[in-house]
């Protein structure tokens, strides 16, 4: 029989946390592959499930998905900036500190690793391949830093880069001289695909490019530029901050070497949690720069270090938060209920309508292409009336509507990233919003 006053701290453990979420459903556990590692249940936030097809103006269910999320009960901010910080839905929340609990009431050491299976699964590739970090980052750096290069060598970049995947770069230009190039993003994919094309040489190793811009939102065609790239002996790393938990994402159709995401974003996952696909093929190219327990396949004081760990861990190390990673299986398990193409049609729908809207403003210039495949859920523009800070700070104090604020490469633009718990009735809002201020 359950302790009574441990149910009551429970309860009133989760009130504390999360606004008292719990009585939201009492729906089981979803089926979860991980379930039976958690602590006993109590009522379960739910999972939105969809029919096969949703329409992207499925006013029902798309109320019921806005419904999951707290910030949408936050009265002081309409949030429009996910491609920063992606607001995770009370079910993740839930399954987070049921482990974390779980963890402070035990002991209970380990059980991220199992993260790596629903990964894979996730994005299309073996267990063996998924390495688990903190944030696209530190996967990017894995690449940058471990990669096999020598003086000389080349990187392709783009003019349109996170820091995050311009600094490693640089860092290792820095250290080991080797040579960062830079290929302007072209209007299309055509015209990126061939200022890429353009910019590399024979010495060029390795093209590491944003699969989706942090920027305007552009979606480059990274097929393509894999096909491009193998032709001519060169390995391809993605930044895939923006595209899990947006759309489909299959590495292996892609055919990359290397892609870096996180869970943080579009996945609305727990923040501090990301992944790194390697190409098992690739293994040996990459050397382990920051090590530790269970990256190796052993160690002794005689011999010392005997060899790598033969999977894509050797690249992670020590100890994780089993709590995040449940966290992170528990956010794809809540895309995958609504479905990623359901997602990316609600998703693409609002981020047409804004883009549609903005284009009958005279003071506005889009960044964002209108091509069909280059686009999707994150939309750049420019006020030509207005700097960048000031409509961002203009904005907030008077719709309370924060986005972001652009100043990479000396764009000095707008982003704005709305995501399944938006509406369009928030989307015109903002507009209306944009029309007063190029009106100033």
């Amino acid at each position: 029989m359950a302790n009574p006053n441990k149910a009551s701290s429970r309860r009133q453990f989760f009130k504390l946390l999360s606004g008292g979420f719990l009585a939201a459903s009492s729906l089981p556990l979803a089926g979860l592959a991980y379930e039976q590692n958690l602590p006993e249940k109590d009522q379960v936030p739910p999972i939105p499930k969809a029919p096969d097809l949703v329409a992207p103006d499925d006013m029902k269910f798309w109320s019921f998905v806005r419904e999951q999320f707290p910030i949408t009960r936050n009265n002081k901010i309409i949030y429009m900036n996910n491609g920063t910080m992606g607001p995770s839905p009370y079910y993740v929340q839930w399954v987070f500190f049921r482990k974390e609990e779980e963890v402070n009431f035990t002991g209970t050491y380990g059980g991220h690793d199992i993260a790596r299976a629903k990964v894979a699964q996730f994005i299309n590739c073996s267990e063996k391949e998924i390495s688990l970090t903190h944030n696209v980052t530190e996967g990017i750096n894995i690449i940058a830093q471990g990669l096999k290069l020598k003086r000389g060598d080349e990187v392709i970049i783009t003019n349109h880069e996170h820091a995050g995947n311009a600094i490693p770069w640089y860092t290792r230009a820095k250290r080991d001289r080797i040579v960062v190039k830079v290929a302007p993003l072209g209007k299309d994919a055509a015209e990126t695909l061939n200022n890429i094309e353009r910019t590399i040489t024979k010495k060029t190793k390795i093209i590491s490019v944003p699969h989706m811009t942090c920027t305007n939102g552009q979606i480059l065609p990274a097929k393509e530029i894999v096909r491009l790239a193998h032709s001519k002996g060169i390995l391809v790393l993605l930044d895939g901050a923006h595209p899990p938990g947006m759309f489909k994402v299959d590495v292996k159709d892609i055919g990359c070497d290397f892609y870096a995401s996180c869970g943080h974003k579009f996945l609305m996952g727990p923040k501090g949690t990301g992944f790194l696909y390697i190409k098992e093929e690739h293994f040996d190219r990459v050397e382990p720069i920051m090590t530790g327990g269970g990256s190796d396949s052993g160690w002794d004081y005689k011999t010392g270090l005997k060899g790598w760990n033969p999977t894509a861990h050797r690249y992670d190390y020590g100890t994780q938060s089993a709590a995040l990673f449940y966290g992170l299986m528990a956010s794809i398990d809540f895309v995958d209920g609504i479905g990623i193409d359901n997602i990316t049609r609600r998703d693409k729908a609002l981020a047409t309508k804004l883009m549609e809207g903005l284009s009958q403003i005279s003071q506005v210039e889009i960044l964002t292409p209108w091509e069909e495949k280059s686009r999707c859920a994150l939309v750049g523009f420019r006020l030509k009336n207005m700097p960048y800070d000031k409509f961002q700070n203009w904005l907030m104090e008077k719709y309370r509507i924060r986005i972001r604020g652009v100043g990479e490469g000396g764009l000095n633009s707008l982003r704005i990233t709305t995501h399944i718990y938006n509406t369009f009735e928030e989307v015109d809002l903002l507009l209306k919003a944009v029309k007063e201020a190029a009106s100033l």
